[in-house]
């Protein structure tokens, strides 16, 4: 018997066989009702169907990779000193001796996006005025940063609160003259952070061969990090030829020391990768979406699910970063980290229009519905 695929009862029929094989996947699902009746355009009827699957979408759909977007500004400044565009980071915890006892050590990395130098400082704890001391240090070396970038740890936040707080009050009057723009990257996304998160690796890859003690001294480990700051920073830019006739390629060190024989500093636009990831191919977030938040530490029967409320483009109008309302609240996330699932007709987004606040396209009333 010959049935057609766009027929309401084949589709109803269809996606009762797909429930009977325990949300089966589109091969099984066809492998099933073919051995009874011919359907026209059997796997496209069938991929759409599962396609409108909530409980296949959530145990089988993998988050979208929005369109990759142009290089910020920050990183191809020019006529700028190093470090006034700043990516920073934490890495450790590394043991030190101290007389008998042993004590831990992080390590701060800064990172110019411009010139992709980078300035490590010993931090003696995860804690604000750390962080103040570490961000104290390089401004007296290197000149006060106009825009920091970093993730969202509470060392940092404590940081950047404490000296808007310290402008507002007037009670620090070098700080006020020192305006520093703090911009974050979304919770739970390092790959947003990568300018400064690979050079993490060069850094501890560089002090790895160069310490071996286990617990050395302070002193010590101070040393074998400035020996590892120039070592990353001799990494060349640009292409490195075998002519005689080519200049020399450009490293970080031309920047930050001029260079052998003191000549000017050099401009240089850096060689980006290729972009081999895709290119936007799946469906954008919108407002009123409902989706899953991914967890890779969690299983995904247990993923937290809620409705975007607001979405944040960015100079492209590309939706990179979105907040979901859930249960335990609003929680602000990137696209990377979501799976998009399905609506049905309880779950349609109202028809009220929405807003912009904070920079992104905000929601009034309407997604306050959850499903749990």
């Amino acid at each position: 018997m010959v049935l057609d695929g766009n027929h309401p009862t084949v589709k109803l029929w269809v996606n009762s066989v797909h429930r009977q094989l325990h949300h089966a996947g589109v091969e099984a699902t066809v492998n099933e009702y073919r051995q009874q009746y011919w359907v026209i355009r059997i796997r496209p009827v069938t991929r759409a169907i599962l396609k409108r699957c909530l409980f296949y979408r959530m145990k089988t759909q993998v988050p979208p990779h929005p369109r990759t977007g142009d290089m910020p500004a920050c990183r191809l400044a020019h006529h700028r000193r190093p470090f006034t565009y700043t990516g920073v980071d934490y890495f450790g915890p590394l043991s030190i001796a101290v007389g008998r006892t042993r004590q831990k050590r992080y390590v701060a990395i800064f990172t110019c996006l411009t010139t992709r130098a980078v300035h490590l400082e010993i931090a003696g704890s995860l804690t604000t005025d750390s962080a103040i001391m570490a961000l104290q240090r390089i401004i007296a070396r290197r000149g006060c940063p106009t825009e920091i970038w970093s993730d969202n740890g509470t060392n940092l936040k404590g940081a950047d609160k404490e000296l808007r707080q310290a402008i507002d009050a007037g009670t620090a009057r070098e700080v006020s003259k020192r305006t520093i723009s703090w911009r974050y990257i979304p919770p739970g996304a390092p790959f947003m952070g990568g300018a400064w998160e690979r050079l993490v690796r060069s850094v501890k890859v560089a002090l790895t061969v160069t310490l071996h003690e286990r617990n050395p001294t302070e002193e010590v480990l101070s040393t074998l990090l400035s020996e590892a700051e120039y070592t990353v920073n001799s990494r060349p830019l640009t292409h490195v030829s075998v002519s005689a006739e080519d200049p020399e390629a450009l490293t970080p060190n031309h920047f930050l020391l001029g260079g052998p024989g003191r000549v000017p500093q050099p401009e240089y636009l850096p060689e980006l990768q290729n972009r081999w990831e895709p290119h936007g191919r799946e469906p954008a977030v919108h407002i009123y979406d409902l989706v899953q938040v991914v967890d890779p530490n969690l299983p995904r029967n247990i993923w937290l699910r809620g409705r975007v409320t607001t979405v944040y483009p960015g100079p492209d109008n590309i939706v990179r970063t979105v907040d979901i309302l859930t249960k335990g609240g609003v929680l602000r996330r990137p696209v990377r980290k979501l799976v998009i699932l399905p609506l049905k007709g309880d779950d349609a987004p109202p028809t009220e229009d929405a807003t912009t606040s904070h920079g992104g396209r905000d929601v009034r009333d309407g997604a306050t519905q959850l499903v749990t």
